[in-house]
């Protein structure tokens, strides 16, 4: 067992009493007063006593110890499923007890059950649909409703923090006490300790409440509560995350949150990057709540989803995190070209991952796709090697030199198979990282229904492999622009976009350093009509670049009509955007483009059906 770093003393003269007697004097002048009560879950602490690592900040604590004293409010039974709404403790917190609701549901007539419990995300509520969808399916599940956003028309009963507030102020939960979100480690009045500590995080209270649903589930008449799991969005990937080292859990599944390192800036002097201006106490918030304190304690089995372009679950972070997990039984499910949204394609490996590890049912689930990565003489090298190929639909392998994760476009990469070897040699550039990955596609073998959608794959990541240079220095990406790249020219359809609703569809092109993005550049986007008057819209965001990159959205539109492609050409400054500023092409993030027919104003399909050859190409010109 590793062993720390020995303490040694070295020999001081004591101080005086009056020396002592004044110390004492200025900690009590610098320490807010703050009430102690009797009954409260957990005893403030002392500065001495904070723990300074995430183990001993759970070690102490018993989530079985207090009374749930549950409430059910209302039951639905329809369509062979019960969904209760119910109402627990969640703890005691200076002088108040927190009560959090709930939607728990599970099938009729079945025990036994393997369960899970759900924490929805930032700005989200509990919801019921997504409960009755996995009791279909043989799940009984808890979805906590831990922001307090209303549930139900005519039930006014509904999740209460007492004195202590995790929520995002009062623009969505009606009690709260503090404006907005509290990242910070530092106390105030609303907090449970009166000096720096962990356990004045929101993230601790809402891991707290995360682990009051466990034993919820452990209680419950229908439960196998040696098959309970965990999964949450966004800021439930984090509470997923921060919750998993309970051993009382057999797979947890975070979605887009979760990822460790979020106090590390990216490469290249990237400003925005990390929330490490959030925290006075740093270390403190790397030791004991940041997510990369927790993964190298998690046992059970991991699946991580998430979008390649996430905003909150940095995809660069979910690797460094995935690779301090004691373990291999990991995998890694990534949305191409979107940012906080994963497709119907990771979706379904929440279902494999609990049925493999919950109900026990062997899904034969792919091995995280082995791949090897080497450079040298200014190319590198990666491959990778796929198993269960019999089942694989598709090897995709892309790159990128850009450090910023959120932002970057991901190209995609011509890769030569040899046997069962996928490869490619990329070109490496002086001062510049490199960045790389393989996408593969397999078959279910059947069709899989999603609580929205369905599908017949899946997808798993392998692992990124990537190349930094002792200094990163972005100048150098202007050195890789040509000319003749268009944004695109659909011959490959359109892999380069995503698209939630098939009719907008996005695309982080305008980040490629292949792409000349000179400021003397046009626009133009050919257009097929098809005999209908369209009305073609075009938007920018810059969202996530590096903060003086940050110039905001644009729009722009026009209005095609007749017959055979049209030509629409837009300078920079036919954009409309924020007063004062002009649009620039290198500080374009995402470019969106929807297309409505002016005749019902409904958007038409451009990904696919009749309507996908619309959009023809998309071009820079002098």
């Amino acid at each position: 067992m590793f062993e720390g770093p020995k303490m040694w003393r070295c020999a001081m003269k004591p101080l005086s009493l009056q020396a002592r007697l004044m110390a004492c004097a200025l900690c009590a002048m610098s320490v807010p007063s703050m009430p102690v009560y009797a009954g409260d879950t957990f005893e403030p602490y002392t500065a001495a006593k904070v723990p300074k690592t995430a183990v001993a900040l759970w070690e102490d604590y018993d989530p079985r110890n207090e009374p749930l004293d549950v409430e059910v409010v209302q039951e639905w039974i329809a369509d062979g499923v019960v969904t209760r709404y119910v109402i627990f403790t969640v703890g005691t917190f200076k002088g108040a007890q927190s009560r959090i609701a709930a939607y728990y549901c599970f099938p009729t007539g079945k025990t036994g059950l393997p369960a899970f419990v759900w924490a929805h995300g930032g700005g989200q509520r509990a919801d019921r649909h997504r409960g009755e969808y996995f009791a279909r399916q043989g799940y009984a599940s808890i979805d906590i409703n831990w922001l307090g956003r209303p549930l139900e028309d005519g039930i006014e009963i509904n999740t209460d923090w007492g004195n202590v507030d995790p929520t995002q102020g009062p623009g969505f939960y009606s009690k709260a006490l503090r404006k907005g979100w509290k990242r910070s480690l530092q106390p105030d009045e609303y907090t449970i300790d009166s000096v720096p500590s962990p356990r004045n995080s929101n993230w601790f209270l809402l891991s707290v409440a995360a682990r009051r649903g466990i034993t919820f589930l452990e209680q419950q008449p229908e439960v196998n509560a040696d098959k309970i799991g965990l999964s949450g969005f966004s800021m439930g990937g984090m509470i997923t995350a921060l919750t998993a080292i309970d051993t009382r859990l057999k797979a947890v599944v975070p979605f887009v949150g979760g990822t460790g390192f979020k106090y590390v800036d990216f490469p290249g002097g990237i400003e925005g990057s990390s929330i490490r201006a959030h925290f006075q106490s740093l270390e403190l918030y790397k030791a004991t709540i940041d997510a990369s304190a927790y993964w190298p304690f998690v046992r059970c089995p991991v699946c991580f989803i998430s979008s390649t372009n996430d905003f909150h679950s940095v995809f660069d972070r979910i690797y460094r995190s995935m690779s301090l997990v004691p373990h291999s039984k990991w995998r890694v499910s990534t949305n191409l070209h979107q940012n906080h949204g994963p497709g119907p394609e990771q979706w379904a490996m929440l279902n494999l991952w609990f049925d493999q590890y919950l109900k026990g049912i062997d899904q034969h689930i792919p091995v995280t796709p082995p791949s090897t990565f080497s450079a040298s003489n200014g190319t590198a090298l990666f491959c990778v090697t796929p198993e269960n190929q019999d089942r694989l639909a598709a090897t995709e392998i892309y790159f990128s030199y850009d450090p910023n994760s959120r932002t970057r476009f991901w190209e995609r990469a011509e890769a030569r198979r040899e046997g069962l070897v996928w490869s490619v040699d990329i070109p490496v550039h002086e001062d510049l990282p490199l960045y790389v990955f393989a996408l593969c596609r397999y078959k279910l073998g059947h069709v899989q229904p999603l609580e929205r959608g369905e599908t017949t794959t899946f997808t798993l990541n392998s692992l990124e492999q990537s190349f930094l240079p002792s200094e990163v220095n972005l100048e150098r990406l202007l050195d890789l622009a040509d000319s003749h790249e268009p944004v695109d020219d659909f011959k490959n359809g359109f892999v380069n976009w995503s698209s939630r609703d098939q009719r907008t569809i996005k695309t982080y092109k305008f980040q490629s350093p292949h792409l000349d993005r000179r400021a003397t550049k046009k626009l133009v986007v050919v257009v097929d009509p098809q005999g209908r008057k369209l009305n073609v819209r075009m938007r920018t965001d810059s969202g996530f670049l590096s903060r003086p990159d940050n110039i905001g959205s644009f729009s722009a539109g026009k209005i095609v009509e007749g017959q055979g492609p049209q030509e629409i050409v837009l300078r920079r400054e036919d954009f409309k955007g924020p007063d004062g500023k002009e649009l620039e092409w290198s500080k374009i993030a995402t470019f969106e483009i929807t297309v409505l027919d002016t005749v019902n104003n409904q958007k038409i399909e451009l990904v696919t059906g009749s309507t996908a050859k619309t959009i023809q190409s998309i071009t820079l010109i002098e």
